[in-house]
This record gives C-alpha cells, sequence and structure tokens, in this order.
C-alpha cells in the first residue's frame, strides 16, 4: 500500500488566557516549535492548527500508523505535540509545557472518506482545565474523536 497524505486540524476549544500554543516539529532537542498563536484577549475562543501526516498500513497488522516530522511515539501510540506557553507581556512566551494529542481512532475508513473528499481529519479538546490553566499532558478529544470535515 503506497503511503497516504492525511490532512489534519486539531482544534483547541476555550484557551485560557494568558498562553501561546503551536505545534511542534520533530523530537527531542532536535524539536522546534512552529509559529505560535497567543491568547490574549477574552474575545478569543477557540484556535485552530493545521498539519500533515502521512498514513500507511502498520508493519504488524492491518491498523494505519503514522509518520512524518510532526509525529511522535512508538507504534499503536502515535501522537503530535503542541507546546504550551505562559505569555508575558510584550515578550516571547516561556514554554512550560506540552500536550499530547493522540492519533487513537482513526480507522481505514475515516482516512478514505478524509482523503477521498479533499478534506480534512478533525479533533478538538478542551484546553482549559481547573482555575483557567491549560490542560497539559495527555488529552481525551471531545465529540466522537477524530471526523471527516
Amino acid at each position: 500500500m503506497a503511503d497516504i497524505d492525511l490532512r489534519l486540524k486539531i482544534r483547541l476549544v476555550d484557551p485560557p488566557l494568558n498562553y501561546a500554543y503551536c505545534l511542534q516539529r520533530g523530537k527531542g532537542a532536535k524539536g522546534e516549535r512552529l509559529d505560535y498563536v497567543e491568547i490574549l484577549t477574552p474575545e478569543t475562543k477557540d484556535i485552530e492548527f493545521e498539519l500533515n501526516v502521512i498514513v500507511r498500513r502498520a508493519k504488524n497488522g492491518p491498523e494505519p500508523d503514522f509518520f512524518g516530522p510532526f509525529v511522535q511515539g512508538p507504534i499503536g501510540t502515535r501522537f503530535f505535540y503542541l507546546c504550551v506557553g505562559h505569555v508575558v507581556e510584550r515578550s516571547d512566551p516561556q514554554w512550560t509545557g506540552r500536550v499530547k494529542v493522540p492519533f487513537t481512532g482513526i480507522d481505514w475508513p475515516t482516512i478514505d472518506a478524509a482523503v477521498s473528499t479533499d478534506r480534512y481529519l478533525c479533533g478538538s479538546y478542551q484546553a482549559s482545565g481547573p482555575g483557567g490553566r491549560p490542560v497539559l499532558a495527555s488529552v481525551k478529544l471531545l465529540d466522537d474523536g477524530w471526523a471527516v470535515q
């Protein structure tokens, strides 16, 4: 099976004030933070990031596996990172944590539906936690997880 280019969109629902978010491309010390979005006014509700990943059949079974510069983690539990930083007035964010967004629940029929219609596979998560702080670590996607939009 040939590699498939899959377009993803992740929506951060109600991110907290005075934080910045960006995608991480690459791994470890070589990873880079891409252009970030700052949440500085209460009028900013949801923000979205787009990325492309490569999908192919897993070596040890029929399920999809994910590759590319954004993809992290071992086979079967792949994910991508969003970096989170505290925004101090008129300075670059102080990067304090990351969010792991899993590829869990993406199956071949969903991939085929997105690719055949040239649409995005979209997911969203609640970005604000208790006390108005950002949610960090692994997140659970809202609704039914990843869906074609």
